[in-house]
């Protein structure tokens, strides 16, 4: 079977009909590969050499011109899974594990005459495995054997990176330009270098959802309007990152906001329906997060444990979305909902099980608003715990800070926590931040104080950022907004006008918006209203301060 190479969107297609050389010319058998894939030498390899990858979502779409083939791949003990799409749909997941070394095939078969095969990374693996590498060996008419019409180690072009782990990658050394980990179609982090034009395509942001008990019950019932209301954010909106926040977890799930708990099971199925939405009706690149908080105190899953059950969750939504969508985990932490430890407890309990990525969408409350020699915050934390969960904790763990004061107390705090990181020598990554014009939106009212807009509320971290001499120029990921479920369709939310000033205290509170009355298309009753604010006056006392200036912002 003769292939030549394209790049389409990012992504490897080997077309069927031309000649080998076409396949060396112009890309020297595409040896300089970026990030995701590499070559290999094999002896058990067909061609002597493969193409393997084990960055989650690096895929490679290969278009064959026959209805049934065979895929083959060499296995060995280091080896993870992937998953096989033929013509947009999922048709099996391919276990690469052995414990030796060898030469295995699956057969495929499309739907007509030429068909679309697209493969994977999952980052999952046999337990019996070492690692999660994958990779593609050949491509031949039947799984009897590579012989004639067997084309070997088929060549990309070009690459898609990891989408969950940064290891090799600080944030503080990577172009404003630049995502955190350049992705490609699959890498939802991307870093403005200014605020895009009012009403350009970029200037639309993400939305998530605090996902509560009678938003996803039935689940039956449910799940084709989730998937509506993802399809409909995917035509508004170019990329993103979507949080979805269940509440604090409990035993079997989470709260869900009301005493109906959200199964795993249930969460499981929302996520999936979350990512067929996005792939199916948007190009992306787009990213479902698996959201909790440490809310509740001192729990038992507020710990190590309920980091590495979460971690196994995600895992089991990945395994069961639309690889096309990253699926990842996420957490709000708020200091003065839990004690230090038990939060920094859970993030390695998260890190310890899985190598996905992991949010902190939560704040700093307490933290300093100026640089100087005061490092304590709220409820026994300080700076250095608050890095920890949202950076230090592992290379997958990065902070989409609440930026919701129009004052912009949190912002400065988080200008200070980055500083401290660069003190460190261990950067803060900064790879988004969250806002709640959306949930404002649906409180009578709005919220006068805590409901900074998403390009207000980048500014503002860009601008405290630019003010300390050692973070000047630190990337900022783009805003997310959240909402209060989705019943009533995707709507952008209006834009506020922000005042920045200067306090002299450290005070700050943060208040999580929930509506008193909702209705959606499936039930008309009322919702009872619960909130979390946490305010602690906490006065900087240091005599080495830089203080960052106040300055009034105007929404583009």
């Amino acid at each position: 079977m003769r292939t030549r190479t394209a790049l389409v969107a990012g992504a490897l297609v080997l077309f069927a009909g031309a000649t080998a050389s076409a396949v060396e010319a112009g890309s020297g058998r595409a040896r300089a590969l970026v990030a995701a894939w590499s070559v290999s030498k094999s002896r058990t390899a067909h061609g002597g050499e493969f193409y393997t990858a084990t960055g989650t979502g690096a895929s490679a779409v290969f278009e064959v011109n026959r209805r049934s083939f065979a895929l083959w791949y060499v296995a060995g003990p280091s080896n993870g899974k992937m998953a096989v799409l033929v013509n947009g749909v999922r048709v099996r997941t391919v276990d690469q594990y052995s414990p030796v070394p060898r030469r295995r095939a699956v057969a495929l078969r499309g739907t007509g005459a030429v068909s679309e095969v697209r493969v994977v990374v999952l980052s999952t693996r046999n337990r019996s495995s070492r690692g999660t590498k994958v990779n593609v060996d050949a491509i031949s008419p039947t799984t009897a054997r590579c012989a004639a019409g067997c084309q070997r180690n088929p060549a990309p072009v070009t690459s898609t990176a990891p989408v969950v782990t940064t290891s090799s990658v600080p944030v503080s050394s990577v172009p404003p330009t630049q995502a955190v980990v350049a992705a490609g179609p699959n890498e939802a982090v991307w870093y403005p270098t200014a605020v895009p034009v009012r009403g350009s395509r970029e200037w639309t942001v993400a939305i998530g959802s605090y996902v509560r008990s009678r938003d996803v019950k039935p689940i039956d019932t449910a799940v084709p309007v989730i998937r509506n209301a993802a399809c409909d954010q995917a035509k508004k909106v170019p990329r993103g990152i979507v949080i979805l926040s269940f509440g604090r977890q409990v035993k079997g799930g989470a709260s869900g906001f009301s005493s109906s708990t959200i199964t795993h099971a249930e969460i499981v199925a929302t996520t999936a329906a979350w990512a067929a939405g996005l792939a199916e009706c948007g190009t992306g690149p787009w990213e479902v997060s698996i959201g909790t908080t440490n809310s509740g105190a001192v729990t038992a899953f507020n710990g190590y444990s309920g980091g590495q059950v979460w971690a196994r969750l995600v895992e089991q939504a990945r395994a069961a979305s639309d690889p096309r969508v990253a699926v990842t985990g996420s957490v709000d932490l708020e200091p003065g909902w839990g004690p230090p430890g038990q939060a920094r407890a859970w993030v390695d309990g998260y890190v310890a099980t899985t190598a996905v990525r992991l949010w902190n969408f939560g704040s700093a409350d307490g933290c300093p608003q100026s640089v100087s020699t005061k490092l304590t915050c709220n409820n026994g934390w300080t700076i250095d715990d608050v890095l920890w969960v949202s950076s230090h904790a592992g290379p997958n763990v990065l902070a989409m800070p609440q930026i919701h004061t129009q004052s912009g107390s949190q912002a400065r705090q988080w200008a200070v926590l980055a500083a401290r990181g660069v003190a460190m020598a261990r950067p803060l990554r900064l790879a988004a931040i969250t806002v709640q014009t959306a949930a404002c939106s649906q409180v009578k009212g709005g919220c006068p104080t805590t409901g900074v807009s998403a390009w207000d509320g980048w500014s503002q971290v860009r601008r405290y950022l630019d003010a300390i001499p050692s973070t000047i120029g630190t990337p900022v990921g783009a805003p997310m907004d959240i909402r209060w479920g989705w019943a009533n369709g995707f709507v952008i939310p209006k834009a506020t006008t922000t005042t920045t000033s200067t306090t002299s205290t450290t005070t700050t509170s943060t208040t999580t918006t929930v509506p008193s009355t909702t209705t959606s298309s499936t039930t008309t009753s009322s919702t009872t209203s619960s909130s979390s604010t946490t305010s602690t006056s906490s006065t900087s006392t240091s005599t080495t301060t830089t203080t960052i200036p106040s300055t009034t912002t105007t929404t583009r």
